[in-house]
């Protein structure tokens, strides 16, 4: 059910990123308005995540987790509406604040499901829904568009959240699930607020990773169709709905290789910050591939870059998201939301300097070589997390 509601939650967001080009022309909209309206979801998602960590620790999160998924799905519904620059603008923001809620929520559930050597999978497995949901997103809502138009693009793809509530009641109604919904307060999680959070020398090493890998991630899910369109010339047909689809399935293999990587390093008997360091330097390594998509000189020869980059992102952020559960044993979701919001911000301003930069120069070269510069950075980092990981117990 994760994996569904994180599927959904890309799905809402992509459809804009797709759509974009028609409603370029019919909405008059310039790479710098696309920018904005990239940019503000990702600011109204970063801090609304502040606000959401704490909630969610102290709620049941059966009855909240549903809600929200309800919520964005209508919110990208509702964009179906949009007349302009300025109700677009609106409804973004609007399905920011609702989509808040995913990875606090889930971090804190598959936190308390398995141990720290199995995490890396399980959050793997339920975050495999962004490539999931990007993967699905071009044909689906290019075939909407191209039947219906844009606007039923929003509105169908929004009417799934109901479909997902209603498994959701039926599937969540365990006696076995009980703990993974109660709230946090209990004796000892007090104390674990935002002033003992960031006082963690763990949170900090986890940050620096967060505001490198999330606009690089953020990039690849919502620029690369205007890349190809402006780029290469692609239309909105078949050709570009598969590429976008294979790169999307590197992301998708990304997720679950690096789970599955660190558990069978561990049964081999290598220690798990050693497995854990491994997966990351394997990832930044392959990023670097990235600075090569401008020298391409076919789509083709893009395509092969983008779906190797697309791999080593995926690889990274299963591998994020378990430092991120791990900085501490209570209080999960705020720090799950001081971490996602901070690397929301950084990936919306990265989104609104994608929009400028390429405005200006007509070239898409310097946020490809961004990416493959944020790999190398946030392998430093990511060695110092699983370097302190190797002194410190893993909760």
């Amino acid at each position: 059910m994760l994996f569904l509601a994180t599927t959904l939650n890309y799905l809402d967001r992509q459809v804009l990123g797709i759509v974009a080009p028609v409603l370029q022309r019919e909405l008059g909209l310039d790479n710098a308005a696309l920018g904005w309206l990239f940019s503000v979801f990702y600011y109204t998602y970063t801090f609304a995540q502040f606000a959401a960590g704490p909630v969610l620790d102290r709620v049941n999160l059966r009855w909240v987790y549903g809600l929200a998924v309800v919520c964005w799905s209508a919110a990208g519904a509702l964009t179906a509406t949009a007349r302009g620059f300025t109700s677009l603008l609106g409804f973004r923001m609007l399905l920011g604040v609702m989509e808040s809620a995913n990875w606090p929520a889930a971090m804190r559930i598959v936190a308390r499901i398995l141990p720290p050597k199995e995490r890396a999978l399980g959050n793997g497995i339920f975050t495999s829904g962004t490539s999931i949901g990007a993967l699905i997103a071009p044909g689906l809502v290019l075939w909407i568009t191209q039947a219906f138009g844009w606007r039923a693009a929003f509105l169908g793809v929004g009417a799934l959240g109901a479909a997902w509530f209603l498994a959701w009641i039926v599937v969540s109604d365990n006696p076995a699930f009980a703990h993974v919904w109660k709230s946090e307060r209990s004796p000892g999680a007090a104390s674990t607020g935002y002033g003992a959070i960031l006082r963690s020398p763990r949170f900090w090493r986890v940050f620096c990773v967060t505001i490198l890998l999330n606009p690089c991630l953020y990039y690849n899910l919502n620029w690369l169709p205007t890349y190809f369109v402006q780029r290469w010339r692609l239309d909105l047909g078949g050709s570009l709905s598969v590429m976008l689809t294979a790169i999307y399935v590197g992301l998708d293999l990304g997720y679950l290789a690096s789970g599955t990587a660190v558990m069978a390093m561990v049964k081999r008997g290598v220690d798990l910050a050693t497995a854990r360091a491994t997966v990351v330097i394997a990832a930044s390594v392959l990023m670097l591939g990235s600075a090569l998509v401008p020298l391409t000189q076919t789509p083709q020869q893009a395509l092969t870059i983008l779906v190797l980059t697309n791999f080593a992102i995926g690889l990274w952020i299963a591998m994020y998201l378990t430092m991120a559960q791990e900085v501490t044993a209570t209080n999960i979701s705020t720090a799950a939301g001081l971490l996602g919001g901070s690397g929301s911000l950084a990936g919306a301003v990265a989104m609104w300097a994608v929009g400028r930069a390429t405005q200006s120069t007509g070239s898409f070269s310097a946020p490809f070589l961004g990416v493959a510069v944020a790999g190398v950075l946030a392998a430093v980092a990511g060695l110092a997390v699983t370097r302190y990981n190797k002194t410190q117990e893993i909760e």
